[in-house]
């Protein structure tokens, strides 16, 4: 992750000057609220003569051209990493984790084994580890995917509960299969999330709720190596969103600041801009703009911050935290000289931060033809129980009895599949059988439509499997027999 520390009492002490030397003047200059832009000195016209837009998730920003990109970790929906041409070093984290999980070592409760499964996968080429977390995990789960994205590498980690298992294998593989890869300035047309050296596309069928997307990305400037500036986006807080805002964080750390070493550090910091700010549709933002003093183990530099609360269930609008810093050497800030004056620190960081937006895409056009319909997905797509069925297709359950296919129609919800236990001798008396309704993974084997003779066979499996009516069986567990017994 792009990360700076500041050298000591920065945190608390300088935040809290922010307020109680704020308190007697109005803090809300109307031309703050959106800012009128800092002009660029003659020094950093050059700077911004080149500039690049970079895709970040969802969003695009302009830095300078020479302006290095560090990416943080990238979580959509489940934790993505790449590593450019970098298959071979994949193929080693992966038997790493295998050689993990079956160490002698590596005994869970009553004395089962942390190795669950290792599960081959043909498109994209790659394999599925699943174990146990570790010995002090209750039910805990780590499910890895190991990818090859033609030269590069890919890992997929998660760790989901026990009963997401099969949901999140596919969608560890619904996510390999979407990841293409994607050079620093490419700015995809498509809907989704642009992460460090490749594209994830949204799927065409999206889930019923939205996915938890976390993005991080820093810039370095080449000009000025000790300036730093960071952005993290992630969903807003549905419950209390305001308690993630930066000016009620000011109001808590005003009312802490009592020392007298907390007093004398507000009265060195200078305060340089302190208001609401809004950045093209994100309106719910607050900026603090500081210099912090030297000190006898840190030099003056400057440290500015922004964060909106985001709008909650709006992936366009995210909580959002951008930190800018000066005087940056060992990701520390305060450890060297700050190179920028004050006129040009903020003159750098409403220049970057005022170009951040949404990234434009293309709606995907209304199927006109057969010819226009999308291409098929792969066979041997995955599709866990619960989810939307993406493709038009005979899909086979891995919980069947013997070789039974199911017909779907894409946009249908993959239902559970009802199988049989043996009958106990009261059971055979009174000609029952009992029946299980169970969570399962579908896989694509056929494509093309049913019969019509089945259509409306094949209707009424779909409604009760799905109602878990068949035989009167009723929501379960896996396993678990859910019904007094059906006709045999």
């Amino acid at each position: 992750m792009f990360h700076m520390t500041t050298i000591p009492r920065f945190c608390l002490v300088c935040l809290a000057a922010a307020t109680l030397m704020l308190v007697a003047c109005d803090r809300n200059p109307k031309e703050w609220k959106t800012p009128n832009m800092t002009e660029l000195t003659p020094r950093l016209k050059p700077l911004f003569d080149k500039t690049k837009t970079v895709c970040f998730g969802r969003f695009l920003v302009d830095v300078p051209e020479s302006a290095t990109v560090v990416w943080g970790n990238a979580d959509v929906s489940l934790g993505v990493r790449i590593y450019p041409k970098g298959v071979d070093q994949v193929k080693e984290f992966a038997q790493k984790f295998i050689d993990e999980l079956k160490g002698e070592k590596a005994i869970y409760h009553n004395y089962i084994p942390l190795f669950i499964s290792e599960d081959n996968v043909v498109q994209p080429q790659g394999k599925i580890v699943t174990g146990y977390e570790g010995f002090t995990a209750v039910n805990g789960l780590k499910i890895n995917g190991y990818f090859r994205l033609n030269d590069d590498g890919v890992v997929i980690e998660s760790r989901p509960l026990s009963d997401e298992k099969d949901e999140t294998i596919a969608e560890i593989i619904s996510i390999a299969r979407r990841l293409r890869q994607h050079s620093e300035t490419e700015i995809p047309t498509e809907p989704g999330n642009c992460v460090e050296y490749a594209f994830l596309s949204d799927k065409s069928e999206p889930d019923k709720e939205l996915p938890m997307e976390h993005i991080r990305i820093g810039f370095r400037l080449k000009e000025f190596p000790d300036t730093h500036l960071s952005i993290y986006v992630a969903p807003a807080n549905p419950y209390n969103p305001e308690d993630d805002s930066l000016e009620r964080q000011f109001n808590r750390v005003r009312a802490g600041a009592k020392s007298p070493e907390s007093k004398k550090a507000l009265a060195d910091t200078k305060f340089l801009r302190e208001s609401p700010r809004q950045i093209h549709d994100w309106q719910t933002g607050y900026e603090v703009l500081m210099r912090s003093p030297d000190e006898e183990r840190s030099r003056a530099h400057h440290d500015f911050r922004m964060k909106f609360v985001g709008v909650p269930r709006d992936l366009y609008k995210p909580y959002a935290d951008i930190q800018f810093q000066t005087g940056v050497a060992d990701n520390a800030a305060g450890a060297a000289k700050a190179s920028l004056t004050d006129e040009e620190a903020i003159a750098v960081w409403d220049k970057i931060t005022s170009s951040i937006r949404v990234r434009p895409t293309v709606a995907t056009p209304a199927k006109t033809s057969q010819a226009d319909s999308p291409p098929h997905r792969p066979l041997g797509e995955l599709a866990a129980t619960g989810r939307i069925c993406p493709q038009t297709g005979w899909w086979q359950a891995s919980e069947s009895e013997g070789d039974q296919r199911q017909h779907f129609k894409a946009g249908e919800r993959m239902p559970h599949v009802i199988s049989h236990g043996e009958p106990s001798v009261w059971q055979k008396l009174k000609g029952e059988r009992p029946s299980y309704r169970t969570a399962t993974v579908w896989k694509l084997v056929e494509y093309g439509d049913p019969p019509a003779a089945d259509a409306v066979t094949q209707t009424s499996k779909i409604a009760q499997a799905s109602q878990g009516v068949s035989g009167g069986a009723t929501e379960g567990k896996p396993g678990e027999d859910t019904s007094s017994g059906t006709k045999g």
